[in-house]
């Protein structure tokens, strides 16, 4: 996503008598890093939104081009509030006001009637003017982001005749079944059951006092556990 025309997006505010004007060019894109993804599958663990700064920008701002934003957020009160002007519209996004997560936010660059001098004098202008430009662009993209729900590992213990019953639960429940393992156990021989052991992943919200649920439908004889495993685009 990139801001309104692909360009600088202008700010142009009057608050409280003070004037607050700066304009700021940026693009949003998704950025999952490898380690947090699995295969096979749309889970994914949740990363922190990041924020970069060309080097346009930079060059506005009378900043380093080689430093990295962890360090000149600390050496530069209008870089910081660059930044964290940024960050802040980033915890509430176009869905729910939810915070945004897995995304890379790249400031191509600012600009301000009075140059640098003007920013300087009131960061909190550029501050607005980024917070501006990441809502604006995220809401003019909303119907393109997706809501992410925790997702669970799943592993049912229950009487072998009772699987069917079992998977057809879990699918209601919007759970994918992946292993079926099904052999004699020695705790169900006496009841002349065999044991079954069934993998699955779930949403959390799913399973909200899902342990009643499974002994009704199993008799009594059905446990289970389940283990965060990251979060998977919300179908509902």
């Amino acid at each position: 996503f990139e801001t309104a025309g692909g360009t600088l997006l202008n700010y142009d505010r009057l608050i409280g008598g003070t004037r607050l004007q700066a304009a700021v060019h940026l693009y949003l894109e998704p950025y999952v890093p490898p380690e947090n993804t699995f295969p096979d599958s749309p889970c994914m663990l949740l990363s922190d939104p990041i924020v970069t700064v060309g080097s346009e920008a930079r060059k506005f701002l009378g900043v380093d081009q080689s430093a990295s934003e962890e360090d000149l957020i600390y050496y530069s009160e209008v870089f910081r509030a660059l930044v964290l002007g940024c960050q802040g519209a980033l915890k509430r996004g176009p869905l729910g006001s939810y915070a945004m997560s897995n995304v890379r936010c790249h400031i191509e660059n600012v600009d301000a009637e009075g140059g640098l001098a003007a920013l300087n004098a009131l960061p909190g202008a550029l501050r607005a003017a980024a917070a501006h430009a990441v809502t604006d662009t995220l809401q003019t993209n909303k119907n393109s982001c997706t809501l992410l729900e925790p997702t669970m590992t799943l592993e049912v213990t229950l009487p072998s005749d009772g699987v069917g019953t079992v998977v057809s639960d879990l699918t209601g429940r919007r759970g994918t079944v992946g292993d079926v393992i099904i052999g004699d156990d020695g705790d169900f021989a006496a009841t002349g059951h065999s044991k079954a052991l069934l993998h699955g992943e779930v949403p959390l919200v799913e399973i909200l006092g899902y342990a009643n649920s499974l002994r009704s439908i199993t008799g009594g004889e059905g446990a289970f556990s389940a283990e965060y495993k990251g979060h998977s685009p919300c179908d509902t």
